[in-house]
């Protein structure tokens, strides 16, 4: 007697270098939707403060910054007021770095879940990403209070630019993303590198015009400090917010080129490995 049930999904070691499954996804929807819940409610469990971190942690950062940077070093912020200046330096590069960190550990820390119960592995970092874009959604209010307030009381004006804020926060995403899918595979295998990469992380953002602008650069290395996808992005919010000059349109694209281009290769090379993966941790 044949058997003609058809399988609802096969799990095998061969997987092809492109075969991504992504509308596999919709249909854990849910389960995409409880991992976010878990991350915004487990993030601030047993804390005195709670979810008042979330405006904590980047006013504290723009207070130091702005001691720091602002007072004792005295480093100019191009007629912004430094505030501002170092908070939306803050926003991005907290965006970022969470997106990363929350996305390289993802085989370390779900070894357990991944090896009982199978899901779409790639539900986990993308949880993590939306956990936090809720996060610096609540924090660009923040920012946006603030801004109003300093709308009033001085000369500072905003352009039609802020309207690409959406577009500048799916690039930071991506960027995370992409870097930290390709990061979770090499971490998984080789346990040392994570000292290594969480140096480089804090030295990379002094590559990053978060508390100084991009106009100090000299202009033999501007090239190269364009070419950093987090460098366009920020001084694009900025011009938006507080210049009425154009805004370096050029290097913006080039960032959305490089962060597909990572995104694409993340998602390759995680979905290639993450059943080969699972025998090495």
């Amino acid at each position: 007697m044949e058997n003609n049930d058809a399988w609802d999904w096969e799990i095998n070691s061969g997987t092809k270098w492109f075969q991504w499954n992504l509308p596999e996804l919709w249909h854990y929807k849910d389960l995409l939707l409880r991992f976010v819940r878990r991350d915004l409610i487990a993030s601030y469990q047993q804390t005195l403060l709670g979810p008042f971190w979330v405006f904590m942690q980047p006013v504290l950062t723009t207070l130091i910054y702005y001691l720091i940077f602002g007072r004792i070093v005295k480093i100019s912020t191009g007629g912004i007021p430094p505030i501002l200046f170092y908070l939306s330096g803050i926003l991005f590069w907290s965006y970022f770095s969470d997106c990363l960190n929350g996305t390289m550990y993802t085989f370390l820390q779900n070894a357990n879940v991944f090896s009982k119960v199978y899901f779409p592995r790639l539900i986990v970092p993308l949880s993590s990403v939306i956990s936090h874009t809720v996060r610096t959604g609540i924090q660009l209010f923040l920012f946006l209070f603030i801004y109003g307030y300093y709308l009033v009381t001085s000369n500072i004006t905003g352009t039609f630019y802020v309207l690409l804020t959406p577009l500048l926060l799916l690039i930071t995403a991506g960027f995370g993303l992409g870097s930290g899918l390709i990061v979770s595979v090499l971490t998984a295998r080789y346990r040392d590198l994570d000292y290594t990469l969480q140096f480089l992380l804090r030295l990379f953002m002094f590559a990053t015009p978060v508390v100084y602008p991009t106009s100090i650069v000299p202009e033999q290395y501007r090239f190269l400090f364009w070419l950093n996808p987090l460098t366009a992005v920020i001084e694009t919010f900025r011009a938006g917010f507080f210049s009425n000059e154009p805004i370096y349109m050029l290097p913006l694209l080039i960032s959305c080129a490089e962060v597909l281009l990572l995104l694409l290769l993340g998602i390759t090379l995680f979905k290639k490995q993450e059943l080969k993966v699972m025998d090495v941790i």
